[in-house]
């Protein structure tokens, strides 16, 4: 997904007694991401990143890597290549490893994702099998909690509470929802939903012979842009941001509705016809792949693929039709807030490597304060909440070196942010 533009938001009275210090630096100009050149200076990266190349192909991606802070800065970071969680201390130096695949309880059957502290005390990890393993913050087991369904996003609340966007489909319709899990008893309320059919609209699907589905959806409609965010307010509470209405509903661990209100995020962004017409375009180029592959395949991959291409045939029309596009993209992107208690929201852009921000006081009715940028001289930011995460002043990520001859192109780094 392209990088968005970045709105910053500062909410709720309770939350702005410590917010001088980050709201100073946006509003002086562009904010210079410094690399801590001290941290993480004992890492063979090489070493440490040895999955680095695991591809997609393979189900799996060795520069996928996600990041959670303890509240003493140890950081815990998983990968979608292995099964096992990486500890780095405060510093940013290797520790340990540990988790293992298999059966047990206590083992990942699946790659797992760190996903928040629980707490302060529990490290949460998440998995497309619904199981949830909870490790204390040396590492170990401490209780696995099994969802009858697929979590596609977390939170960590107070109370030992966390909250779960869940997935799960029946034979003729699909339900996203979210509910809010006690860590004890295992009770869960859910407190909203939606349901939508097993067909989605806005793609193109074939079915092989062999009973398989392969699903492309066309560009910004897949049902991942407007799903609610799940975030952790600083006071324990939760917040779901709704990205195509603009929207931010916080509610308390026990489910209770505390505030609503609206962002004013600016005007929503259209598909033009050039673009659909370049989206149709890159899916011809796709279909001359799969007619290369046809050419050298034999056996059941030569007839799956057949189909595919036929019934790809058939409905690639969709790419220049703007019925099967979304009326208006997403007002946002993402969402997090920093260690000053500010709410930045990014807004939704389709410009690779956009990076402009502009922030508002919502306790003034949205009132616009400034607007400003994050930079980098040597690392393609990546703003997802999972790999820039703030922590006392600073941020700390796994990102992208811009090298792209670097054997090692992932790091963990802190920033320090300047103007």
């Amino acid at each position: 997904m392209k990088k968005p533009a970045l709105f910053i938001a500062m909410l709720f009275c309770g939350m702005i007694a410590n917010s001088q210090n980050l709201s100073d630096i946006y509003q002086k100009g562009p904010v210079l991401m410094k690399e801590d050149a001290g941290f993480g200076t004992q890492n063979n990266w090489e070493k440490l990143f040895y999955d680095i190349d695991a591809s997609r192909e393979q189900g799996e991606d060795g520069k996928n890597k996600a990041i959670v802070v303890a509240p003493d800065g140890t950081i815990f970071m998983s990968h979608r290549s292995r099964h096992s969680i990486s500890v780095f201390d405060k510093n940013g130096n290797f520790a340990k490893e540990f988790g293992k695949k298999g059966g047990r309880e206590s083992d990942f059957v699946y790659m797992p994702y760190v996903v928040g502290i629980l707490g302060d005390k529990y490290l949460a990890t998440s998995a497309v099998d619904g199981r949830m393993l909870f490790f204390d913050l040396n590492g170990k087991w401490v209780k696995t909690i099994k969802l009858d369904y697929m979590p596609l996003d977390n939170a960590m609340l107070r109370n030992n509470k966390f909250a779960i966007l869940g997935h799960t489909s029946w034979k003729s319709k699909i339900r996203r929802f979210v509910a809010i899990k006690d860590f004890n008893t295992g009770d869960e309320t859910i407190i909203w939903d939606h349901f939508e059919g097993m067909e989605i609209k806005n793609s193109i699907q074939t079915r092989t012979p062999s009973g398989g589905i392969n699903t492309w959806s066309l560009p910004f409609s897949h049902p991942s842009y407007t799903q609610p965010k799940l975030l952790t307010t600083p006071d324990g509470n939760l917040a779901l941001v709704f990205p195509g209405t603009g929207e931010i509903k916080v509610y308390s661990p026990e489910g209770k509705l505390l505030k609503s209100i609206v962002l004013a995020t600016g005007e929503r962004l259209t598909i033009t016809q050039g673009e659909r017409e370049a989206y149709y375009n890159k899916a011809l180029e796709y279909l001359k792949t799969m007619e290369k592959e046809l050419s050298t395949a034999k056996g059941t991959k030569r007839e799956n693929l057949e189909q595919t291409i036929s019934q790809f045939k058939q409905q690639i029309g969709k790419y220049l039709d703007p019925a099967y596009y979304p009326e208006k993209l997403p007002e946002i992107s993402q969402a997090m807030f920093d260690s000053d208690n500010n709410l930045l929201v990014f807004a939704f852009t389709k410009e690779s490597g956009e990076n402009k921000f502009m922030f508002y006081s919502y306790n003034n009715l949205g009132e616009k304060i400034g607007s400003s940028s994050f930079e980098s001289d040597k690392y393609n930011l990546n703003l997802s909440n999972s790999k820039f995460v703030f922590f006392k002043g600073d941020v700390i990520g796994v990102q992208m070196l811009k090298d792209e001859n670097s054997k090692i192109p992932v790091r963990l780094v802190r920033f320090g942010l300047a103007k």
